[in-house]
């Protein structure tokens, strides 16, 4: 039986390299099983990473969390009280081997709980008590300051992360998303991530995507205050039912086969390798990567993967998968049309369209809101011609995405784009772009 699946697998281009208890399942799949003989063929793949349900009972992966609030004059109000009250919940879910920090940022930032061990709660929830509003906003300061308490108690076996949360432009100290983009990457290295929560409509969305990106953590758009607490709710949801960490992806393509590069990712190529590193999974998540790449040589295995991540669902350990993506080769034009993987064709359109929103608002920055509804309403159309062929598991994602698509061109196409707008689309980018 195991050598019929093989070989059927083998047939199909569908590889899956581990047995369903495993940590991580790996899966290659291309978006057609044949290529036309003696021509050059774009081909997509889709690099899928599967997490196992959580196996552990009582026992998690211990934290190393600092909380970094924006207590700049905007804040005053509504705003900094249920950041407070959300950085007070969130204390009263952590466990007492867990390490806390808290920091606050106006002009500068300040150290409001030193990096400690949450062995008394009521302290640490006076102290958060303690902040006030007012002042401007050195957002670059606060997720140092963040990352240097985190260092304070840094382990490869704690979960190492800041949470940052603002509601202004950064205007103290470095403040460009170009500045922040390389923060994320600098501590992404030093195996620190940081999500970041934009609250309202007067931030700048695109810094905090770039930081919390680059260290392939969380962007939240909170446009009502009152979800603070859900939003940091969610998040120290995800970060105890991490399944995998410092997940490291090695893409390798054989001569013959260029590379093009990853859609909606900047990972990039260096000659026929690209790694590509994930701060984590949760249990049950599935993250993919599409990988588009011209076939111009006959070669029946067109790119090979070798994943390595930290296991956290068993011991602890590093573990490892492999595999290839594999297509035949016919001289029968029909045959080739007809090996089209219409469920991957599908799922490709929907990658695509983050893309495509990413170019709309580009152009909507340079005025043009015409050109931006019209590449929404193409991308619209794409999608809805695949509509029938979409996988189950991403019927409401990719009906909902159509319907935004739609929505956001009619808008445009009135002359409605305002801050509001921007954030919403750049958000919904950032969340399919990255399979959140």
């Amino acid at each position: 039986m195991k050598t019929t699946l093989l070989a059927l697998a083998l047939a199909t281009g569908m590889v899956s390299s581990l047995p369903a208890a495993e940590t991580l399942r790996l899966t290659l799949e291309p978006d057609r099983h044949a290529l036309l003989k003696g021509s050059t063929e774009e081909v997509v793949i889709k690099i899928d990473l599967q997490a196992a349900l959580n196996r552990k009972k009582g026992r998690r992966i211990p934290l190393n969390l600092a909380v970094v609030l924006d207590r700049s004059g905007s804040m005053t109000g509504a705003k900094i009280e249920k950041a407070k009250q959300a950085a007070t919940q969130l204390v009263d879910q952590l466990a007492e081997n867990d390490i806390f920090a808290l920091i606050s940022y106006s002009e500068t930032a300040e150290v409001m709980v030193p990096a400690q061990k949450v062995d008394d709660k009521s302290a640490l929830k006076r102290r958060i008590a303690r902040i006030d509003a007012g002042g401007r906003t050195a957002l670059h300061a606060g997720v140092t300051s963040g990352a240097n308490q985190l260092r304070e108690h840094f382990s490869a076996k704690r979960i190492n992360r800041v949470i940052l949360l603002s509601d202004g432009l950064a205007n103290v100290g470095p403040s460009s998303t170009r500045e922040l983009r390389q923060l994320g990457r600098e501590l992404a290295r030093d195996g620190i991530a940081v999500t970041t929560i934009g609250l309202g409509d007067d931030y700048n969305e695109d810094l905090m995507a770039a930081l919390a990106e680059a260290s392939d953590a969380n962007y939240y758009y909170v446009k009502d205050t009152e979800k603070l607490p859900e939003i940091f709710a969610r998040e120290l949801g995800e970060l105890l039912t991490i399944a995998a960490r410092e997940v490291r992806i090695e893409v390798t393509c054989p001569d013959g086969v260029k590379p093009i590069g990853f859609i909606g990712r900047s990972e990039q190529f260096e000659g026929q390798r690209a790694l590509v590193k994930l701060s984590h999974l949760t249990a049950g998540q599935t993250r993919a990567l599409y990988l588009r790449c011209r076939v111009t040589e006959a070669q029946p295995e067109i790119a090979q993967v070798n994943v390595r991540y930290t296991d956290e669902l068993d011991t602890g350990t590093e573990q490892s998968a492999a595999g290839a993506a594999r297509v035949r080769y016919t001289a029968d034009p029909d045959t080739a049309a007809r090996s089209i993987n219409a469920p991957l064709a599908a799922e490709k359109e929907l990658i695509l369209a983050a893309v495509t929103k990413d170019e709309a608002l580009a152009a909507c920055d340079a005025g043009n809101l015409a050109l931006a509804a019209q590449k929404l309403e193409s991308q619209a159309r794409a999608l809805e011609a695949n509509l029938a062929n979409c996988p189950v598991p991403l019927q409401a994602k990719y009906q909902a995405e159509l319907e935004n698509l739609r929505e956001h061109s009619v808008q445009l196409q009135k002359g409605n784009f305002d801050a509001s707008v921007r954030k919403q689309m750049q958000s919904e980018s950032f969340l399919i772009r990255n399979s959140k």
